[in-house]
């Protein structure tokens, strides 16, 4: 990837493709888990590239590229997360949400376990869907985390434990 980068510094636009095609599936799986939208994934995902073009010359070449397009990238997933939770909580009556007080049916258990994911911490979520969905490993997420192994595997531990307990109050066993 260092000679792509290189090429693109040195004028030759069109290697940005190489770039685009190498990362543009898994960055917009990554941008789905967090924005729970389509449409707006692929915003994200064209934000992160736009992003990662216009902010090329700072990025260090004695580092490895993935990670530095992926810190991008999260970052703004989380921002992207946190404008559509405003967004909903703004126009969402939240006197007419209730705690359900039965266990889902097994077709609604995917859509609550999904929800309960999303209401995670935007550092355990990261952590969470890097490596448990997106199937990284914790060296890799806390590269792109920009942090520790030993961090990327608190906030994944902190994750499981706080998604079994809710799943658990909502009648869903961790089965």
């Amino acid at each position: 990837m260092d000679d792509v980068v290189r090429d693109i510094l040195a004028g030759n636009k069109e290697r940005f493709r190489v770039i685009l095609r190498e990362y543009s599936e898994e960055l917009l799986r990554v941008a789905f888990h967090f924005v729970r939208d389509w449409d707006d994934a692929q915003d994200v995902t064209q934000q992160t590239f736009i992003r990662c073009y216009t902010s090329l010359r700072s990025y260090d070449p004695r580092r490895p590229f993935r990670p530095w397009l992926f810190r991008i990238h999260l970052n703004l997933c989380k921002s992207a997360a946190r404008s559509r939770r405003r967004r909903f909580t703004r126009w969402a009556d939240v006197e007419t949400i209730e705690e359900p007080s039965r266990a889902p049916e097994t077709a609604d258990d995917s859509d609550a376990i999904l929800r309960e994911i999303d209401a995670l911490p935007a550092r355990q979520k990261a952590a969470f869907v890097l490596i448990e969905i997106e199937h990284h490993t914790s060296v890799e997420a806390a590269d792109m985390l920009g942090c520790s192994d030993s961090t990327v595997r608190v906030h994944l531990a902190r994750a499981k434990r706080t998604l079994r307990e809710r799943l658990k109050r909502l009648g869903i066993s961790d089965g």
